[in-house]
């Protein structure tokens, strides 16, 4: 996630922050240049809280930023001779929310040794506010600041698990998705060799036959007995090695009649697509179930997640060592299509297994899917 994503995400955060400088400035009136600039200095740590929220490996420069702001406003406030009161603590109310939104940010992202290090340099500049502002040391002045430094740590940690957690249900997902495109690959293997070990099956039992009769005929039968076993090997090969531990809807050996019947039922569901096809003759029936399982995963993609489109581009076509499958829509949202499900990731371990090349994406108008899959050499 980038920065501004992250910044637009923490509105709430802005939302509260903004709302106690304007309190402030409520509080203390300010009447000359200096007096505003003592309430102006206070800006800095809350633009330091947000942007710690919003990039946590910034935790350093924001509490640079925030502790530094913290120091201005102490000197200012001290050199105009005005204060303002905090609550359970030496500092205004918006210092303390602003240092503690960076002490959450730091507790949920950074190791202990940082949130050692930002508690240390919070506490310094705490006690200098507290003597410059003549802060009373009281047993219940010195528990507040413990209190609210502890909830604030706290609920950093808390927000820490959580997200140790949905890491680890993501990386579930992930795995499950990946073996599932794994099972699958082997559930193709079964059916190509099957093919191919039927076709030699039929031909050595015709040999068989007319091998007393006619040795002749039986030895012009060998050469199919022997590319069809040669073409299994490789299938066999192929999709093996793509399985490096661990189904598609009903596909025959038409891959363009299965491509076909694919968009129909896009468009059934009352999505344009416009269909473009350029395959090679001779597409290995185990790279062809690949490709079918990609542009089934894609108008699926399409139909799930794209925002009134327009139309939906179905390009497969070949190049020189590769076959290209692009899938194209028109629909909003496309920053957001990838956060739904792992559709995407099973098309991504897919490709990958197989030797090719994947993206997936925003373009300027919608979202993309493209795909190459090698086959020069598999036949």
């Amino acid at each position: 996630m980038s920065t501004v994503d992250g910044l637009r995400r923490q509105w709430p955060v802005a939302l509260g922050l903004g709302a106690l400088l304007l309190t402030q400035l409520g509080w203390l009136r300010p009447t000359s240049v200096a007096e505003f600039g003592a309430w102006l200095a206070t800006a800095p740590a809350c633009a330091a809280a947000l942007a710690a929220s919003a990039a946590p490996r910034r935790i350093g420069a924001a509490t640079a930023v925030a502790a530094g702001s913290v120091v201005a406003t102490t000197v200012l406030l001290d050199v105009v001779g005005k204060s303002l009161d905090g609550l359970l603590s030496p500092v205004s109310p918006a210092e303390t929310a602003a240092c503690c939104v960076v002490a959450v940010a730091a507790a949920r992202r950074s190791s202990p040794g940082v949130v050692v290090a930002v508690v240390a340099v919070f506490v310094a500049v705490g006690a200098h506010a507290a003597f410059v502002r003549g802060y009373s040391f009281t047993p219940t002045n010195v528990a507040g600041p413990l209190l609210i430094g502890s909830l604030a740590l706290g609920a950093g940690w808390f927000q820490r698990t959580r997200d140790a957690e949905r890491a680890a249900r993501v990386s579930a997902a992930v795995s499950a998705a990946q073996r599932e495109e794994r099972m699958a690959l082997a559930r193709e293997l079964h059916d190509v060799v099957a093919h191919h070990l039927t076709g030699m099956l039929v031909q050595a039992q015709a040999a068989l036959e007319v091998s007393d009769d006619d040795p002749g005929a039986a030895h012009r039968l060998l050469p199919g007995i022997v590319r069809s076993g040669s073409e299994a090997l490789g299938a066999m090969r192929g999709l093996v090695g793509a399985l490096r531990q661990g189904e598609p809807d009903t596909a025959t050996t038409d891959l363009g009649a299965d491509v076909l019947a694919a968009v129909e039922r896009t468009r059934q569901s009352g999505i344009p697509v416009r269909l473009r096809l350029d395959l090679p003759a001779d597409l290995p029936p185990e790279l062809g179930r690949s490709l079918l399982r990609l542009v089934q995963e894609a108008l699926t993609n399409a139909r799930k997640h794209a925002t009134r489109p327009s139309a939906v581009d179905v390009e497969l076509t070949r190049t020189p060592d590769a076959v290209r499958l692009v899938v194209a829509d028109d629909g909003e949202g496309g920053r957001n299509r990838g956060e739904g499900g792992y559709g995407l990731v099973g098309m991504r371990e897919r490709v990958a297994l197989l030797g090719g090349r994947f993206t997936a994406g925003p373009v300027a108008d919608g979202w993309r899917v493209c795909a190459e899959l090698p086959w020069t050499g598999r036949r």
